[in-house]
């Protein structure tokens, strides 16, 4: 036995190195020399999984119950997989499986919480996570997904006191130090403040520890009003970011121009009636850090109105018939449909079936060509900001989205910008009555006005509960989750100035 286990360790240290085809390999051979060892089939599903090879990972898992049908980790990294494909229903019965088979996995009981997450029932999320801490009160996993669980529930207090928690626990999980700069106004005697700039100094620190570490300290300075080291951190968190994904402005001027070849005024001509005639979306979109998550929480505080966040379905369901939304064919009418049909049945499971939906998604900005095609009946708020404002905001924050590449770099910031800016023009001009355009200014300075006009053109009847949007209790996922919650406040507004000095050079090239 002691050469299988030798054998397993030099599998699992070519996993954790990424060398994952190697593992992969060394494992299936592995399998056939020990076909009845459960284990082997389990390390080969994760080692599946993290090459996105999911299928063949749900047949290796599977192959392992049934040796082993009592197996409480091969169920909890099923629901792993389902949940990543957003099957939630499958992923919810093996996580409770799992725990069915195991009470004392905290991990189950923190990917159930997790998943509950995903699907917005926060209560479930935050029993699951308190369960998970009772099982193991070293789990720090739990502690850091329950300050989530309360920061996007806008209680600040509990979020604070839970990052703490996590931070005692394991003081070197960065992912809370940056989270719990969100809450933190900082002044120069803040030991937190103190303790970000250790970790900073840490020698031992890898590029993700440092990139978080860097957000965290652009945004202390900035509280305590020092412009250039705020400005210096926040560089340095973004080279390091930079550094780490693949992005092309080149490629992305490509695509926007096949996009406006695509979606010219001649294919506008039809009335679009026969693929759906659903009225439920109301899509919000435009830059990031644009207003997106503010206009939504007004228009959600309306009764009729469910608030569904940032969806993935549009994108997702493109992806998967066509590729990317630059390589749709027109002529595939049928696809069409069913990307039109499948969005509104997620709404509708999402929402309970509720009269309005908002899908915040900012990036839906490239898909309003095909949503006027398929879905007529949806509504489109454009959310527009000072271009400078935008583009300074986005480079500040750290953002989980491997879709927002672009933000990283102030020239290519600055480059996709404008891009997205021409990409709306041309939608104005080609969809000129579709587009419900806010200006994020306006919506501070006249807010009664701008809202009202809202709310009509999304064809719904006043309620004056959509100006007491503050009150809104809907969780918020987004880097806005702190904001979105206060009164309507003016200090963003020209809070680029003052960085005037390291931004002028770069944002002279933006257009208006």
């Amino acid at each position: 036995m002691k050469k299988i286990e030798k054998k397993i360790e030099e599998i699992v240290s070519l996993f954790k190195s990424k060398k994952l085809l190697e593992a992969e390999k060394y494992n299936k051979a592995l399998i056939i020399e020990y076909p009845k060892v459960v284990y082997l089939y389990n390390l080969l599903g994760l080692i599946l999984t993290e090459q996105n090879k999911l299928k063949e990972a749900l047949e290796y898992y599977n192959c392992g119950l049934k040796f082993d049908p009592t197996n409480s980790m091969i169920y909890n990294n099923i629901g792993t997989i389902y949940k990543s494909t957003e099957n939630f229903f499958e992923s919810e019965a093996n996580y409770k499986k799992s725990i069915e088979l195991n009470k004392q996995s905290a991990e189950s009981h923190n990917n159930l919480g997790i998943l509950y997450l995903a699907m917005n029932r926060y209560k479930d999320s935050v029993e699951c996570f308190k369960t998970a801490i009772e099982v193991n009160k070293n789990f720090f996993p739990s502690y850091y997904n329950l300050a989530n669980s309360y920061y996007n529930t806008g209680d600040f207090i509990s979020a604070k006191k839970y990052f703490l928690k996590t931070i005692l626990l394991n003081p070197k999980f960065y992912s809370a130090h940056r989270n719990l700069s969100q809450i933190i106004k900082y002044n120069k005697e803040n030991p937190h403040f103190k303790e970000l700039k250790n970790l900073f100094d840490d020698k031992s620190n890898n590029l993700e520890n440092k990139t978080e570490i860097s957000f965290a300290l652009g945004k202390a300075f900035e509280d305590i009003k020092n412009y250039d080291k705020s400005f210096y951190f926040y560089n340095i968190g973004n080279d390091l970011r930079r550094k780490k994904i693949k992005f092309s402005i080149k490629e992305e001027k490509k695509k926007f121009d096949n996009i406006k070849k695509i979606f010219n005024k001649n294919i506008f001509t039809s009335d679009g009636k026969k693929f759906n005639s659903s009225e439920k979306p109301i899509f919000i979109v435009g830059m990031p850090r644009s207003g997106t998550t503010l206009v939504e929480q007004i228009i959600s505080n309306h009764p009729n109105v469910f608030g569904g966040d940032e969806l993935n379905y549009f994108p997702n369901l493109i992806e998967k018939k066509f590729g990317s939304i630059e390589n749709i064919d027109l002529e595939n009418i049928n696809d069409m449909k069913i990307i039109a049909t499948e969005y509104i049945k997620k709404l509708n499971n999402l929402s309970n079936n509720s009269k309005k939906v908002t899908d915040k998604l900012p990036v839906n900005f490239l898909n309003i060509g095909l949503i006027k095609l398929i879905l007529p009946g949806a509504k489109i708020i454009h959310c527009e900001r000072n271009p400078k404002d935008n583009c300074f905001s986005i480079f500040k924050n750290y953002f989980v989205n491997p879709k927002l590449n672009f933000a990283y770099n102030l020239e290519e910031l600055s480059q996709y910008y404008n891009l997205y800016a021409d990409l709306m023009n041309h939608w104005k001009k080609t969809l000129p009555s579709f587009i419900f355009d806010l200006r994020y200014e306006k919506i501070i300075n006249e807010p009664d006005k701008e809202i009202k006009k809202m709310i009509k053109f999304c064809n719904l009847n006043w309620d004056v509960k959509c100006l007491n949007f503050h009150e809104n209790k809907r969780p918020i996922k987004t880097t806005s989750a702190n904001q979105a919650r206060e009164k309507i406040y003016s200090t963003s507004i020209n809070s680029w100035l003052n960085y005037n000095v390291h931004l002028k050079k770069t944002f002279s090239k933006l257009n208006s």
